[in-house]
């Protein structure tokens, strides 16, 4: 919507609002893991068959998942702590072996 207001301001370049509406990249994260979507190598797929570029993060829970993973344009992985225990007490891990994962 915000884009749309855009039109009506003096010295706006028509091709820039133009450039403006093409969604040009995806950030494939924040809630949840995205590579446990079933359909995810698809949905990459058609992203990059439109020229979206992909930028995907992960907490390498699923190591499977991402050999699995069509190539993305960024893969991001997700460590929030320096030693087992901390990384327990922070992400409060799915699985007993969430350290060997990694």
């Amino acid at each position: 919507a915000s884009i749309r207001t855009m039109a009506g301001v003096p010295g706006l370049l028509p091709e820039r609002l133009a450039e403006a509406k093409r969604v040009r990249h995806c950030a494939l994260s924040l809630v949840g893991e995205p590579i446990m979507y079933p359909h995810i190598n698809r949905l990459i797929s058609l992203l990059h068959e439109n020229r979206i570029s992909t930028y995907l993060v992960t907490n390498a829970q699923f190591p499977d998942a991402i050999r699995a993973l069509q190539p993305v344009t960024q893969l991001y992985v997700s460590l929030d702590a320096a030693t087992p225990e901390t990384l327990k007490a922070i992400d409060r891990p799915l699985f007993a072996d969430y350290w060997e994962r990694f």
